[in-house]
């Protein structure tokens, strides 16, 4: 395979296929550079893909967390329809609060999805499990599954929701706001936005990662630590981009 040297026409090009809009930010932090500010692209790129690394770990971890405890709960919750108590598997027999709360449209796009996941996976047709759905739910569902003011979810994190972070020795207000900014991280990610200024941001959002999975379980932190990819990314980050003004993030 031959490899082409790039020249100031083939960036020119790129450029052109990337958009002005998109380079926008690139080219502020590269002072007008275009070579450096497509470096600085593909940097991000790079960068992007490290941070979604450390939120598929931290989704997982405080994905199933939660759930251990929720299948708790809701099992001994009375349907008044039936007089019986519900499942424990939420997604699948959710109890009347679960389900305004994670929002009974949320469950069934999550279930549509789960469907087509088992169809595509070649096993043949099934009904899909508690655990399916699971795995299609998105990440807002566990940020919004935190307590605020609404008393709903207040009565939730006492009852159920605390117990998945037994380790929690800060206000849960601390840990919302952790859990909020990685949220919005994961949307960044999620729609190709910029990680400028880069570093330090993007130290601050580990930070922030470490110290949820501390509340859950110090061994997952630790194993969290010991797989990221954020440091070597970060050093090889191409000069030093300035501050960026922080944007409108898109909500997924």
């Amino acid at each position: 395979m031959t490899v082409t040297t790039m020249t100031a026409a083939h960036h020119q090009v790129i450029a052109t296929l990337l958009s002005s809009p998109r380079l926008a930010p690139y080219l502020r932090a590269s002072e007008g550079n275009l070579r450096a500010a497509l470096r600085l692209y593909q940097w991000n790129v790079e960068m992007s893909s490290a941070v979604y690394k450390m939120l598929h770990l931290l989704e997982v971890f405080i994905r199933n967390a939660m759930d251990a405890e929720l299948r708790v709960w809701n099992s001994t919750q009375i349907n008044p329809s039936t007089g019986h108590p519900h499942a424990p598997d939420w997604l699948l027999d959710p109890s009347h609060l679960v389900e305004r709360i994670v929002r009974r449209d949320e469950i069934a796009k999550a279930t549509r999805r789960a469907k087509l996941a088992a169809k595509d996976s070649g096993t043949g047709p099934r009904p899909v499990t508690h655990d399916d759905i699971l795995a299609q739910m998105m990440f807002g569902t566990w940020r919004f599954l935190l307590p605020s003011k609404d008393p709903g979810r207040q009565f939730l994190w006492r009852e159920a929701i605390s117990l998945a972070f037994p380790h929690l020795k800060r206000p849960v207000s601390d840990l919302v706001r952790d859990l909020d900014g990685l949220y919005r991280l994961r949307n960044r990610i999620a729609h190709l936005e910029p990680l400028l200024p880069g570093g330090a941001v993007v130290k601050g959002h580990l930070k922030a990662a470490r110290r949820v999975l501390e509340a859950v379980e110090p061994t997952a932190e630790q194993w969290l630590v010991s797989h990221q990819a954020l440091s070597t990314v970060i050093a090889e980050m191409p000069g030093q981009a300035p501050e960026m003004p922080e944007g409108p993030l898109s909500e997924n």
